[in-house]
C-alpha cells in the first residue's frame, strides 16, 4: 500500500486520539485494556481496510482492525498443511476464495500466502490460474490443465447440470471427463464466483480486478518467468535501486519479485556478450 494510500485512510482512524500503547498489548496486560482498545476499533470507519493492511504486512503485535495478532494469525491459518506440500489443485479446491481475496483484496505477496497455505510459489500461481480464467485477447505461454480445459469449454454446462440435480458421476459421463475433474471444476467455480462477489465494490468489477493482477502474481512467483516482462515492470527501478549500491537480492526483496528473474534483468539490461559494465551517470539518471 502507498504511503498516500496508507495516509489517507490512516488519518481517518478512530484511534488517532488515543492513547498509543492500548493497541500494543504484551503478555502482562489486562484483558480490561485489550477490551478497551477493541471497543476503539469496533467504532472505527475504517476498521475493514485496517485489518487487511495488517493482514497483508504480517503485523504480529500490535491490535489491529479489532484483532490482535494472534487472533489474526488463527484466522489466517489454514491448518492439515505441510510445507511444501499443497498442491495447486488442493489450494484452487480447498482454499480458492480465500487465496484470490488474500492476493487482491489484501495485497499480499505470493511468498507471503504461499508460507500461510503451507505450500510454494509457484503452486499459489498454478492454483491461480485455475481459479481465475485469462482476459479477453489474452494467451497464457502455459499448457492448461484438464481443469481449465473443461471450465474454460463447459462452465455454464456444469452450472446448469448440477442446477438440474444430475450427480458429478453423471455429469462426468454427460461432458465425457473423470468424476474427479468434474468434482473439482464445481468447487472451483464456487470458490471463484464467492471471491468475485467480494471484490465487486464501489462500481469495481471482481473479475477485472482479479485479472488485472495476473503479471504480478507471475512476476512475484518466478514461474517460467519471462525477463522481458521483469523490465517492462520494474527494469528502471532495479537499474536505479543497483546503481544506488542496493544488492539484488534485496531488491527483489523489496518489489517482490524472485530474486533470479531480478538478477536475469539486470544482467539482460547491463551486460554484453556476459559480461557486466557499469552503469553510466546517464543510465542513472534515465532510471531515477
Amino acid at each position: 500500500m502507498s504511503t498516500a494510500a496508507l495516509s489517507d485512510w490512516g488519518a481517518r482512524a478512530a484511534c488517532g486520539d488515543a492513547d498509543p500503547e492500548l493497541f500494543f498489548p504484551d503478555s502482562g496486560t489486562p484483558a480490561e485494556t485489550i477490551a478497551e482498545a477493541k471497543r476503539i476499533c469496533s467504532e472505527c470507519p475504517v476498521r475493514q481496510t485496517c485489518l487487511e493492511d495488517a493482514i497483508r504486512r504480517g503485523e504480529r503485535s500490535a491490535i489491529c482492525g479489532g484483532m490482535t495478532g494472534a487472533e489474526r494469525a488463527r484466522l489466517c491459518k489454514r491448518p492439515g498443511q505441510r510445507p511444501g506440500k499443497a498442491s495447486p489443485r488442493q489450494l484452487a479446491v480447498q482454499h480458492g476464495s480465500y487465496l484470490l481475496t488474500g492476493l487482491v483484496e489484501w495485497r499480499m505477496s505470493v511468498t507471503r500466502l504461499a508460507e500461510e497455505l503451507g505450500t510454494t510459489p509457484s503452486s499459489v500461481y498454478y492454483a491461480f490460474l485455475m481459479l481465475v480464467p485469462a482476459a479477453a485477447g489474452q494467451k497464457r505461454n502455459k499448457k492448461p490443465s484438464a481443469i481449465e480445459t473443461l471450465l474454460t469449454t463447459s462452465k455454464e454446462c456444469l452450472k446448469t447440470l448440477e442446477r438440474r440435480g444430475l450427480s458429478q458421476s453423471e455429469i462426468a459421463t454427460v461432458l465425457q471427463s473423470s468424476q474427479s475433474i468434474v468434482s473439482a471444476c464445481l468447487a472451483i467455480l464456487r470458490h471463484r464466483e464467492e471471491a468475485v462477489r467480494r471484490l465487486s465494490r464501489n462500481g469495481q468489477d471482481g473479475m477485472e480486478r482479479l485479472q488485472a493482477e495476473e503479471l504480478r502474481i507471475h512476476l512475484e512467483s518466478g514461474v517460467g518467468l519471462n525477463v522481458d516482462d521483469v523490465i517492462q515492470v520494474a527494469g528502471r527501478t532495479i537499474l536505479r535501486m543497483h546503481g544506488e549500491g542496493v544488492p539484488l537480492r534485496h531488491i527483489a526483496a523489496e518489489l517482490d519479485l524472485n530474486r533470479e528473474a531480478v538478477r536475469r534483468a539486470y544482467r539482460q539490461m547491463t551486460c554484453k556478450q556476459g559480461t557486466a559494465k557499469p552503469l553510466t551517470q546517464n543510465e542513472l539518471e534515465e532510471a531515477a
